[in-house]
């Protein structure tokens, strides 16, 4: 174990054959130098803080070190550089550059966990090579820019636990390799674009927590689609005859407190594949679970308004009743791996 502090010097710029940088629960931090992205075999920068960047800062006019990180705001010219793969979580600070867009190569950008606010720049739809994108858990706000709709090598699109608002850009629906999309935890208002019956690779869908509406018909055609969280929303209708009716995987759904009606979809009754359904604080009709889907499930993972569901073992009973409450997390489980990107 060494322990260092301070910021990194200019002079790694200096380090021509430098290929990695790996910098894990240490006390550096402060502005990284730019000459750092300019290095022209460098693959990887991998940085990991010891703790929330929230309480933390760099303050460079005393001089005083106190652990946070942040990007720089001009690195010059990059346009030749071979990163592939940018991952600091933990302890960086300030907004997110839009010179990041001149990484051509960089195929994964996990900002995960830090205190990134603004907004995300629009120019990060330039980014052609991009395959996995995780901003969760920063501080981010404004929309989501339309411009990610050009990055069409996208795979994964996480999003989740910021302050984005506004509506959910049709242009996503034009990422046909896209297989998990999290917008969890926001303040989005729009209906879900009638493009994303695109996503036919699409396997997680998670909207929960945000003020979206509408229907939710789309997710008909998506044929791929094992985890369906749109929990504490304000979609409305039915839920599609065929969901769910071309996978294998594991399914788990919450589609708890929005404004669902109808029965749930017959074919739930010969899923033996469905693990979890959680659907209470709805409309759904008196009929809509039959003893077929009860006993097709495991009944301490199948929740639904006791008035909508009389074979439940459990149900929500009224807004007093903590079962009402019960939601999936599926970011704290192994239903959430994302496969092919060790990070």
């Amino acid at each position: 174990h060494i322990s260092l502090t301070g910021p990194l010097p200019e002079t790694m710029g200096n380090m021509s054959s430098l290929v990695s940088v790996a910098l894990l629960f240490n006390g550096l931090g402060g502005e990284l130098p730019g000459s750092l992205f300019r290095l022209k075999k460098l693959r990887v920068i991998r940085i990991v803080g010891i703790s929330s960047p929230t309480t933390l800062s760099y303050n460079t006019t005393e001089g005083e070190l106190e652990m946070a990180w942040s990007l720089p705001s001009n690195v010059g010219d990059i346009e030749d550089t071979q990163l592939k793969r940018i991952v600091l979580q933990n302890s960086f600070v300030g907004t997110i550059p839009s010179w990041i867009a001149k990484l051509k190569r960089l195929e994964v950008l996990n900002l995960q966990m830090n205190n990134f606010e603004g907004a995300i720049p629009e120019a990060i739809g330039d980014l052609s090579s991009l395959k996995y994108l995780n901003l969760m858990g920063n501080n981010l706000t404004e929309p989501i820019p339309s411009s990610l709709g050009k990055s069409d090598a996208m795979e994964v699109l996480i999003l989740g636990n910021n302050q984005l608002q506004g509506e959910l850009p049709a242009s996503i629906g034009n990422l046909r390799k896209l297989q998990y999309i999290d917008l969890g935890s926001n303040k989005m208002t729009s209906t879900i674009p009638s493009s994303f019956e695109n996503l036919e690779s699409l396997k997680y869908l998670v909207l929960e927590s945000n003020r979206f509406n509408g229907t939710v018909d789309v997710l008909e055609s998506m044929k791929n689609l094992t985890v369906l969280l749109i929990r504490s929303n304000s979609f409305s209708g039915f839920l599609p005859d065929e969901l769910f009716s071309g996978t294998f995987d594991n399914i788990f759904v919450d589609v708890g407190d929005n404004k669902l009606t109808g029965d749930l979809p017959a074919s739930f009754a010969n899923m033996s594949n469905l693990v979890s359904l959680i659907g209470p604080k709805n409309s759904f009709a008196g009929s809509a679970t039959t003893e077929a889907v009860c006993d097709n499930t495991d009944p301490t993972n199948f929740i639904m308004d006791c008035d909508a569901c009389e074979c439940c073992e459990i149900c929500c009973d009224g807004e007093n009743d903590a079962v009402c409450g019960f939601q999936l997390d599926v970011r704290t489980h192994k239903i959430y791996m994302v496969r092919g990107f060790l990070l």
